[in-house]
């Protein structure tokens, strides 16, 4: 306790403080008690095609049930570019069904087919 209090009795009063920048917020959901599924899907792009812009077109289109994409690879061969990603579904109600997470990837493969890409 008096080392504390000599140290603060010697630190020279503050001149001003700096601003404090507040960063986006962040809204916290409770985790779900059901199993999740995952489903990975790789495809050729035109070389330049950003991982990003795949990666939105997918997200766009894998609806309310996605709750995570993650690119998992990518190279580049002959002027076009492989990128892979895996998606992760989960509902906070039930146990999702193959059926269910079939139907959202026939959704994804078409958007990314629509795109150009070639889903292999």
């Amino acid at each position: 306790e008096g080392i504390v209090t000599d140290l603060l009795d010697k630190l020279p009063p503050p001149i001003g403080y700096e601003l404090v920048t507040v960063g986006e917020e962040v809204a916290y959901q409770p985790f779900s008690n059901f199993q999740h599924m995952s489903r990975d899907i790789a495809m050729w792009v035109d070389e330049g095609t950003t991982a990003a812009a795949v990666e939105a077109v997918l997200n766009e289109h894998a609806g309310p049930l996605r709750v995570r994409t993650t690119q998992f690879d990518e190279f580049t061969k002959d002027g076009r570019t492989s990128l892979g990603f895996r998606l992760v579904f989960q509902s906070n109600e039930k146990t999702l069904t193959d059926e269910e997470v079939n139907a959202v990837m026939d959704a994804v493969y078409a958007a990314a087919e629509k795109q150009g890409w070639e889903v292999r």
